[in-house]
């Protein structure tokens, strides 16, 4: 793979991300927060369809800053998206105590409340 390559993979991870946040309601940052998701996928989406000319120099400190920007924004969608299903399936796997006493998750996937038994 080329270094450009590469670039051009994490651009568009970080500009697909920042629109994905934009037009999500489980993303609950406000319009500020709005407004920098919209600025993130412009510029990534100007830097992956732009050529990498003279203004721009491709070196291994911005590649780095690419690939770690789309890595914590797939994390970040991870996070939002998918992670309180993950946590409810290993706690109901694990049967672990802080689980059992947390209201909130039931004994199965569907349920929302648990009551503890005592003793």
């Amino acid at each position: 793979m080329s270094v450009q390559l590469i670039n051009s993979i994490a651009c568009g991870l970080i500009a697909f991300w920042a629109t994905w946040c934009v037009l999500s309601g489980r993303v609950r940052d406000g319009i500020v927060g709005k407004l920098i998701y919209s600025a993130i996928a412009v510029s990534a989406f100007a830097v992956m369809s732009c050529s990498q000319g003279i203004h721009l120099g491709l070196n291994n400190a911005g590649l780095t800053l690419h690939v770690s920007l789309g890595l914590a924004g797939v994390r970040h969608m991870f996070v939002v998206a998918y992670w309180p299903k993950v946590k409810r399936w290993i706690c109901l796997k694990l049967k672990c105590e802080q689980c059992l006493r947390d209201p909130r998750l039931g004994t199965e996937l569907g349920e929302v409340d648990r009551v503890r038994r005592s003793g």
